[in-house]
């Protein structure tokens, strides 16, 4: 099927039955607009990392630059926002670019956030018109729909300018590519084209976010065959190459990342030198696997494809699509399960969570071929899948006004922070802090402090000053001795979200300081030397 076929098919489609199919983008349209308007501005603690990052290293790449922050590795979010900053300024120079940018860093990464929002809103309206044209089912379309909705957690992802939310769109092009696959006949006319198709997605998807590697894994019994696989595999090689071209110049970095991370047992590369924590891995998978939507599709699923496929071999039938595709699901569930567990974080398991809806959609269809055509059983499990469907629209809808009520209040909170009564201190801002130079500060010393002379120009203000991991006093004209700071400013003023035994530092070099106190601003605490601390009424 080619797109301009595609388009037709669903220009075709009844306008009631196109209506329908727009009602849930579109509710994660306005939804994700005004969420993303109540969890504050990028510079609140809660939303800064990584949004920050990849500002910068798209301001990198602006700059004819490579990217720094390679961990992901993340090329594809870079230079998608370089593509903004540069199209909304065609005929700026690179110097002029640089000094608008870092002056009003929220204007740009609201306009990356909505285009993300945007692609994501678009790819649920194909992928629910597809689902309809491949199913002729409006509960199974509105399902495939529910990718986003079915977690908070993926929900909340999606408001933020980092890799997840082009993760999401990977994992529903991946559903789009794996429906048109089912259709009667294109797998055994197309078979190396949709090879083709599912390289390029997961070539993209790798150099997004390389913790997705295990969803790929899905198209494999759908494929099915050496030649297939191969070409699939090579595709994918080659997709990865093209996608992090705008990278070439830190590929030894990223190398080098990856093979840090893959052989140690802790975060980030720390840890012992082996692949996993044996003693730790069997529970970090179920902890990974822990949440209800991911464990539910998975034993369902497989449950599901043991029947079928046996019914399958007692009738001498082959073993449908349907049901090839519904297996590669699960195989993909394992891996990206095996895969995070090495690293469990939860937002490593978002393409997994949001390709449940493909999952619950493909459960629903084998279902259907299971049954007797036309009589009572297919009557009550499209019935039994509707009043799901509907359970889940309603469960998931009271999750996310939570969770918009949590991004109010922190947003409140900031807002409340009142730092006139510390106008004449030393102001120090530490782990996750709720300030915009502590943001920019921490986009650029996450990128090899990318950019230090043209924020340094920018914000000349001495007295602000930021405490990192490193166990220094950074300002943006560079570093600060903490011990000189007592003959300098008459008090000293620290805030931040997570304090540790790490300020013990300031503390020893404060120690002069006549007073000393601490009060809570919210989701921040405040220390202060030399004048008391204010907390909010």
């Amino acid at each position: 099927m080619t797109p301009a076929t595609l388009f037709r098919d669903i220009r075709a489609l009844p306008a009631s039955k196109q209506l329908t199919l727009l009602a849930l983008p579109l509710a994660f349209l306005i939804i994700s607009i005004l969420m993303r308007l109540n969890a504050g501005p990028f510079w609140l603690w809660s939303n800064l990392d990584p949004d920050y990052w990849y500002l910068i290293d798209s301001l990198n790449m602006v700059n004819g630059d490579w990217p720094k922050h390679i961990a992901h590795p993340g090329t594809t979010l870079q230079w998608y926002g370089a593509l903004l900053i540069k199209g909304l300024h065609p005929f700026s120079s690179a110097e002029d670019i640089n000094r608008i940018v870092l002056s009003n860093p929220e204007h740009y990464l609201s306009l990356i956030g909505r285009g993300l929002i945007g692609l994501n809103t678009l790819a649920l309206i194909v992928v629910g018109m597809v689902g309809y044209l491949v199913f002729h089912d409006m509960t199974a379309a509105l399902l495939l729909q529910m990718g986003p909705f079915l977690s908070k957690l993926i929900f909340k992802w999606t408001l933020h300018v980092s890799p997840e939310p082009l993760l999401v769109t990977t994992v529903i092009a991946l559903a789009i590519v794996t429906l048109l696959a089912l259709r009667e006949g294109q797998l055994e006319k197309n078979r190396n084209p949709y090879a083709i198709a599912f390289g390029i997605v997961a070539g993209f998807g790798m150099v997004t976010k390389v913790t997705s590697a295990g969803l790929y894994l899905l198209p494999v019994f759908l494929l099915w065959n050496l030649r297939s696989l191969a070409l699939y595999a090579v595709v994918s090689l080659f997709a990865i190459v093209v996608f992090s071209l705008p990278a070439v110049g830190a590929y030894g970095e990223i190398i080098d990342r990856l093979t840090m991370i893959s052989t140690a047992s802790g975060f980030h590369g720390d840890g012992a030198r082996t692949f996993i924590d044996i003693s730790a891995y069997p529970k970090q998978l179920i902890r990974v696997s822990s949440r209800p939507i991911f464990f539910v599709v998975l034993l369902v699923g497989l449950g599901l494809v043991v029947t079928a496929y046996r019914k399958c071999r007692r009738e001498a039938q082959p073993f449908s699509a349907t049901g090839r595709a519904l297996a590669g699901l699960c195989l993909a569930y394992v891996g990206q399960a095996m895969l995070v567990a090495k690293h469990p974080a939860g937002h490593y398991m978002i393409p997994a969570l949001t390709t449940s809806a493909l999952g619950l959609a493909l459960i629903y269809q084998l279902s259907k071929e299971l049954v007797v055509p036309n009589g009572d059983g297919l009557k009550r499990l499209r019935m039994g899948f509707t009043l799901l469907l509907l359970i889940l629209i309603g469960a998931q809808a009271n999750s996310l006004l939570g969770l918009n009520k949590q991004f109010s209040q922190r947003t409140a909170y900031a807002a409340a922070i009142d730092e006139k009564p510390y106008v004449n201190c030393a102001r120090i801002y530490f782990w996750p802090a709720s300030h915009p130079l502590y943001a920019l500060f921490m986009g650029s010393l996450n990128t090899g402090h990318s950019f230090d002379a043209a924020l340094k120009a920018l914000h000349p203000d001495k007295s602000v000053m930021f405490y990192s991991n490193d166990g220094k006093l950074h300002g943006m004209k560079g570093l600060h001795q903490p011990e000189t700071l007592p003959f300098n400013y008459p008090c000293v003023y620290a805030r931040g979200e997570r304090p540790d035994g790490s300020l013990k530092v300031l503390e020893d070099a404060f120690a002069s300081y006549p007073i000393k106190d601490h009060c809570q601003l919210g989701d921040e605490v405040a220390f202060t030397w030399g004048i008391k601390c204010k907390a909010e009424d």
